[in-house]
């Protein structure tokens, strides 16, 4: 914006009441054009955040409902291995032995929502919707701390089942120490199926009832 100065002398108060007065308006209208755009350009920020956020949960949502499928097939899977645990502490001659463990989790993404706070478009929109955003990126990390929780359940378990592949049976401290791992990992998936049903639903809430 730049204020010009008269092409002449101004030789009157009149003039120069009539040079000020557009001198005035000229910088009112300046500066409400320039907030306009300031506020076109905040008000498309959060636009672009709230897509942003939106595409990133039903992207989750999809993710974390093929994972929740999964969940009965995992625990069946760690039943089924303490039950040959129990036949093993048991003593029970065994003629063949079939154990698996497995997990696969849901991969959540939060680039969007971090990505939104970094920018500062949340400042923008609405503190309610904020709010809501952001229980549910909250827990969404604790689902994923849970999923952590399994891989290095079967990561210690995997470890003690090697032994099983020898020429020697796996000694009773190890089985037992096999069946606890088997046990909090079962009721783990317990807790991750009960926490996923509802974090489906904290997704479903912040978009609106759109699934």
């Amino acid at each position: 914006m730049e204020v010009h100065a008269p092409h002449h002398p101004i030789m009157s108060m009149r003039e120069f009441l009539v040079h000020l007065s557009m001198v005035t308006i000229g910088i009112l209208i300046a500066l409400g054009l320039e907030q306009s755009v300031e506020a076109y350009h905040h008000h498309e920020l959060a636009e672009e955040a709230r897509r942003n956020i939106q595409t990133e949960l039903r992207d989750n949502r999809k993710e974390l409902e093929e994972h929740l499928a999964k969940i009965a097939g995992f625990k069946k899977q760690r039943a089924d291995d303490i039950d040959v645990v129990d036949q093993f502490l048991a003593h029970k001659k065994l003629n063949e032995v079939s154990m698996a463990l497995n997990f696969s989790g849901a991969t959540l993404s939060s680039a969007s929502w971090s990505t939104a706070s970094t920018v500062g478009a949340m400042v923008y929109m609405d503190y309610a919707e904020v709010k809501e955003f952001a229980e549910v990126y909250k827990k969404q990390e604790f689902f994923d701390r849970l999923q952590d929780e399994q891989v290095r359940y079967v990561q210690v378990g995997l470890g003690i089942m090697q032994s099983f592949s020898g020429p020697q049976k796996p000694s009773d401290e190890e089985l037992r120490s096999l069946r606890t791992q088997l046990l909090q990992s079962e009721a783990g998936l317990e807790v991750l199926r009960q926490l996923g049903e509802q974090l489906d639903s904290e997704y479903v809430k912040a978009l609106g009832g759109r699934k």
